[in-house]
């Protein structure tokens, strides 16, 4: 009886240890090409959840409904909330600075990608997390 109550705890311990990987760390594979050379299309790419974006880090993000699928996107943050809006975006935005909640994204093969020109800007609350190494 002490053994059986012994690894009922220890899979009700491991249980609530997966459980807390899983709210911290996903695993996402890119599709396509728009983050090329850096990622390829096929490739895992493991994403630690709710960490804060900044400029120069690849994340992933839902994208609205209105856009076509898939539902997340890979890209680059070009520049996070408070930062100048880059230049290649300037036309299509209505402001110099981003404004809070949002990030400026793109892909690293911008030949073939979308980015917030395209997409719009990202809101906070739409960012999966952080593609790590």
């Amino acid at each position: 009886m002490k053994r059986l109550r012994a690894a009922a705890v220890a899979a009700g311990t491991a249980l609530l240890a997966l459980a807390a990987v899983r709210r911290s760390w996903s695993v996402a594979v890119v599709t396509g090409a728009s983050m090329e050379p850096t990622l390829r299309d096929g490739q895992c790419v493991v994403v630690r959840r709710r960490a804060t974006p900044r400029t120069g880090d690849v994340v992933v993000f839902a994208v609205g409904p209105e856009h076509a699928p898939p539902a997340h996107r890979v890209k680059r943050v070009m520049a996070v909330a408070g930062e100048p809006v880059p230049p290649w975006l300037r036309e299509a935005a209505p402001y110099d600075v981003l404004p809070p909640g949002t990030l400026a994204v793109a892909g690293d093969n911008s030949g073939r990608s979308e980015d917030s020109r395209q997409l719009g800007l990202v809101p906070l609350d739409r960012v999966v997390g952080v593609v790590v190494r």
